[in-house]
């Protein structure tokens, strides 16, 4: 009984250590929040599109990342996938989906002062759907904006 209990407080301390580190990380983030878009293709296969600014470009530059999850659980359908920053694509490619889906992520450079239109495309060769998801990241003084 005595190391149930002790196992069980072990196991919230680690929780509670996760919780308050992640917390602090996230308040103490100097170049702004995430934005997030989740939604449903022309065929109802959900997606999740996330971008925020930060400061990981090469030498430690200013970018705006992009993440896109198709949650597709069909394996072997190719996806070709666009992301554009203000109607200028920064990456196309295809992928091959997995039972966990797809996930792809890039970064494009920052632009200071103005509020950068992130789109994802993706278009799925075997069924034909499609899916466009967006946001609008806003300029961060504190991280090159």
């Amino acid at each position: 009984m005595r190391y149930k209990h002790m196992a069980a407080g072990v196991v919230a301390a680690s929780l509670l250590t996760l919780v308050v580190t992640g917390t602090a990380e996230a308040k103490d983030r100097r170049c702004g929040p995430t934005y997030e878009q989740d939604g449903f293709g022309s065929l109802g296969t959900s997606f999740t599109l996330k971008s925020k600014h930060d400061d990981d470009g090469p030498g430690g530059s200013f970018v705006v990342g992009e993440e896109f999850e198709i949650h597709t659980n069909v394996a072997g359908q190719i996806w070709t996938i666009t992301f554009a920053d203000n109607g200028k694509v920064f990456f196309t490619g295809d992928d091959v989906s997995t039972t966990t889906g797809i996930r792809e992520q890039h970064p494009t450079a920052n632009q200071p002062g103005v509020t950068q239109h992130m789109t994802a495309d993706a278009l799925n060769h075997t069924t034909g759907e499609t899916i466009h998801g967006f946001l609008d990241v806003l300029p961060v003084p504190r991280c090159g904006g």
